[in-house]
């Protein structure tokens, strides 16, 4: 019962009178944003909502004309612009509904008056997207003005003549370039995100380096253009000469070259998965180390071509009518087993870079080790001259002093022994501690006594 209530409340029809102007829409869109004032002004209450006055909107609605409609005081003008919004929800900024004629900087101050902080901020991307020149500016001034370093958002340059022009370094996204002639011309390192060449002249062209995902080269002369390093993502080359046209190194996944003429083309080591190339020419056109994982090609028209190491799955190369389709080179690499094998790759990486720092560790070690082994040797080598010069120190000391112990022995031995041989005077080991006068008549007595002796035996 509450569904019903809440839907019809949704589809319920009404009608706005802004500045004079008469808007019909429904609640549910102008309550499609649920921050904004007019969500406030219309949302009728649900029992799970967490306002309480049940079946009135959170902010008191305008008044009403004589004829029902709800009265708001706003620019009509910028107003239709709000309601276009809350209708179609854009999500990109190149998707707003905005006649040229209307002023940009109106329809933000409505969008914030309104509380349409979502289309504030597409208005504000849009502001920046402000082109340098217009396409009146450009053939008014062909001959004066630079298109290098420029802004040239979504403007229309179709049937223009910009043979040998230099666009480089330019924003050019969203740029229609039909039928335009822009053979021998610069494109190097431009943003050119969904630009059209749709039958346009741009051979001998030179696009290096530059982002045209989402671009449109259809039925166009792009003979010997070069598309080197560039983002081709989701491009189109339906029906165009490509001949002799440079992709090297080119990220050209999802594109499209059915019916194109590819001859002596050049694809070395460019990312085109997922690409079509159904009915294409691709004779003498080089595929080298391109990955072409899930492309599409007419094997059987394919008279001779260059796939050294292009990447292939194995379904693919099964899939391949050639019988010598061995002598290619293919390079066969199913997804999961390419992940692995990367996943196993960085994983040998990551255990030697682990074992050049456990190695370079144990060095460390080592060599700390042998530093702090060093040292002990030192230490224990120095502990060990120490203690034998210490022991012989106190060896030498030892011996000198027993040394001079016996020789004071025995002088005190033999004079003793002459003391008491002459003498009747007893004397001990201790004689060194008597005086000076008590030696000296010592000493006497034993010259006398030898000198007697020496008489004796003469």
């Amino acid at each position: 019962m509450i569904e019903k209530t809440m839907t019809s409340i949704s589809d319920e029809w009404v009608t706005l009178n802004v500045g004079g102007k008469l808007f019909d829409t429904t609640i549910s869109t102008l309550i499609i944003c649920k921050d904004s004032v007019l969500y406030k002004m219309f949302k009728r209450e649900d029992p799970n909502s967490f306002i309480t006055d049940l079946g009135k909107p959170q902010i008191q609605a305008s008044r009403k004309d004589k004829n029902g409609a709800y009265l708001i005081d706003r620019d009509p003008i910028y107003f239709r612009c709000i309601l276009n919004y809350l209708r179609t929800q854009p999500t990109q900024a190149k998707d707003l509904i905005i006649d040229d004629n209307v002023s940009l900087k109106g329809v933000r101050e409505e969008a914030n008056f309104f509380q349409l902080d979502h289309l504030v901020e597409l208005i504000d991307k849009q502001l920046t997207r402000v082109s340098d020149f217009t396409r009146k500016d450009i053939l008014l001034n062909r001959q004066s003005i630079k298109l290098n370093k420029r802004k040239l958002y979504d403007l229309d340059l179709q049937g223009i003549d910009f043979q040998k022009e230099n666009f480089s370094y330019s924003i050019i996204s969203n740029c229609n370039f039909n039928g335009s002639q822009v053979s021998k011309s610069h494109f190097l390192h431009v943003i050119g995100d969904n630009c059209t060449f749709i039958k346009a002249n741009i051979d001998n062209t030179n696009f290096s380096g530059s982002d045209l995902h989402g671009s449109n080269f259809s039925d166009s002369d792009l003979g010997h253009s070069s598309f080197n390093s560039c983002n081709l993502i989701g491009s189109v080359f339906d029906q165009s000469n490509c001949v002799g046209a440079l992709f090297q190194r080119a990220i050209i996944e999802n594109a499209s070259f059915k019916n194109s003429n590819l001859e002596h083309a050049k694809f070395q080591k460019a990312i085109l998965m997922n690409s079509d190339f159904t009915n294409a020419q691709i004779q003498n056109c080089h595929f080298t180390s391109a990955d072409i994982r899930g492309c599409k090609f007419d094997w059987k028209n394919i008279s001779f071509g260059l796939f050294k190491k292009a990447k292939v799955t194995q379904q693919q190369y099964d899939d391949i009518p050639l019988s010598n389709k061995h002598l290619l080179g293919f390079k066969i690499i199913d997804s999961l087993e390419y992940i692995e094998k990367i996943n196993r790759k960085n994983k040998n990486n990551n255990n030697n870079n682990n074992n050049n720092n456990n190695n370079n560790n144990n060095n460390n070690n080592n060599n700390n080790n042998n530093n702090n082994n060093n040292n002990n040797n030192n230490n224990n080598n120095n502990n060990n001259n120490n203690n034998n010069n210490n022991n012989n120190n106190n060896n030498n000391n030892n011996n000198n002093n027993n040394n001079n112990n016996n020789n004071n022995n025995n002088n005190n031995k033999n004079n003793n022994n002459n003391i008491a041989s002459n003498s009747n005077i007893n004397s001990s080991n201790d004689s060194n501690d008597n005086t000076i006068i008590e030696n000296q008549m010592i000493e006497n007595l034993i010259l006398t006594e030898n000198s007697n002796n020496n008489n004796i035996t003469t």
